[in-house]
This record gives structure tokens, C-alpha cells and sequence, in this order.
């Protein structure tokens, strides 16, 4: 009897915490939005590099697993003539300003739900935070990323 109630209650604590992040308003966002940079992969783990293909002839090259700026870190998003704007919160912005610093003459690797949308090769630091991608998106993505930066926002103005 009491190796059944050991179950129910971690059966319960399980249960619990499967739904908790749900009720604590976190949610997973509606696009992905990931910044790689390029490596060499020496004396890298196998786990900390990842092998991306670049459009427009398929050109593979090894970019670092873990992102240097994600969707999380936006916190505006404009598009106009030159294309899509994007704003980094502080985080992003130190993230891109010492990515871009330390690796000129690699590639940047911008990401759109895991499909390769930008990849120049860094040739001038990014010391405001903001990324330009000299391509136009359809309206429905850029709304997304604005819905993902506004709620950055409203996030960071509650902590």
C-alpha cells in the first residue's frame, strides 16, 4: 500500500510540474529566430558544432550549436524598403557587438525556424544591437517577430 501512494504522489508531482510552465504564462514562441556563427570546429566537441547548409548552392559550414542571439532577446522588429530591422535587448546587443568583433571574415548564420535566411560574412562589428537583413519577409512573419519582441518587453518590464 505505501509503494502505491510513493506512486500516486510522484505520479502527481509529475503531473504537476508537466503543466506548470503552461499556467505560469511561459509558452513557446510562435517562430524561432537563431543567430550561429561560423567555426573552424578544432578542439571543439562534436555536440558543440553543428553543420549548416547556405543558399543559394548548398555550401555546408560549421556554426556553433548554441546561438549567439535568439528570438528572446528582440525586442523590436521593423521592415521597411531595406529590408527587416532587428533590435536586440542589452543582452543581444552585447552578444552581437562581441560575436561580430571577434569572428570578421566568418559567417553569420541568421535563422527562421531553422531554415537559413541571411548568412554574410562579418566584416564590420555590430555595436548598436541591431541587425539589418537586406531581404523583404512576408507580413505574416514579420508580425510574428514583433508579437515575439513585444512580449520580450512586456516580460522585461515586469522583472
Amino acid at each position: 500500500m505505501l509503494f502505491l501512494m510513493r506512486w500516486m504522489f510522484l505520479l502527481a508531482g509529475l503531473l504537476f510540474l508537466t503543466f506548470l510552465p503552461a499556467r505560469a504564462g511561459h509558452s513557446p514562441p510562435k517562430i524561432l529566430l537563431r543567430i550561429h556563427v561560423q567555426t573552424t570546429g578544432a578542439g571543439q566537441s562534436p555536440l558543440a558544432i553543428m553543420t549548416v547548409s547556405l543558399p543559394p548552392d548548398g555550401e555546408t559550414i560549421q556554426v556553433r550549436t548554441l546561438p549567439e542571439a535568439t528570438e528572446q532577446q528582440l525586442v523590436a522588429v521593423r521592415q521597411d524598403d531595406a529590408g527587416i530591422h532587428l533590435l536586440f535587448n542589452h543582452e543581444g546587443q552585447v552578444a552581437l557587438n562581441a560575436v561580430t568583433a571577434q569572428n570578421e571574415g566568418r559567417i553569420l548564420v541568421v535563422l527562421l525556424n531553422g531554415i537559413v535566411v541571411y548568412a554574410p560574412i562579418i566584416d564590420e562589428q555590430i555595436s548598436n544591437g541591431e541587425l539589418d537583413l537586406p531581404r523583404h519577409f512576408p507580413p505574416q512573419v514579420v508580425e510574428l517577430l514583433q508579437e515575439e519582441a513585444k512580449r520580450n518587453v512586456r516580460q522585461d518590464a515586469r522583472t
